[in-house]
């Protein structure tokens, strides 16, 4: 799916703010990965997705805010959409808080989209297809913040010539 705006904000002036824990629970759908929930400062949450014009009023209800790590080599995440209420798109900011040596970057709909450290990216994780590379030498960890948002407020997103 096609954007009508800039899928990735890079080196985001906000990712020195963040803030985490490393609570973390082993991610049972594969080797090498693991989560924190997180509860993430308001107008942090807020100034992530407003980079991207959109102003969710209600945190994805299901996982929230989440530090999403990758500490195996070949660990990587599967492509998968994630679920959302009838009505809504969950969406998710991510920034990349640690990035390994060698791969980590992000697949959205079969595309491979290099990020660095302190990019911040979006995905509408319940339409889009996304996932990630398998890392090798180092760890990857990402923050990231979880919304759901009435399907309307994505129609100005997606850009209808290329849909």
């Amino acid at each position: 799916m096609n954007l009508s705006i800039n899928r990735v904000i890079r080196n985001w002036d906000q990712a020195p703010r963040i803030t985490y824990t490393k609570d973390y629970v082993q991610n049972p759908v594969s080797f090498g990965r693991r989560f924190a929930k997180q509860n993430s400062d308001k107008e942090l949450w807020q100034k992530s997705f407003a980079a991207f014009n959109l102003f969710p009023t209600q945190k994805e209800p299901e996982l929230g805010d989440l530090l999403m790590n990758h500490y195996q080599n070949d660990a990587c995440t599967h492509i998968h959409k994630d679920p959302a209420p009838k009505g809504y798109v969950h969406i998710r900011a991510n920034v990349m808080i640690k990035k390994p040596n060698e791969g980590g970057d992000i697949i959205v709909d079969n595309e491979t989209i290099e990020v660095k450290e302190n990019d911040l990216w979006l995905v509408l994780a319940s339409l889009e297809n996304h996932g990630s590379t398998p890392i090798q030498s180092g760890e990857r960890l990402i923050y990231s913040f979880g919304a759901i948002i009435k399907e309307t407020n994505i129609e100005g997103l997606i850009d209808e010539k290329n849909k």
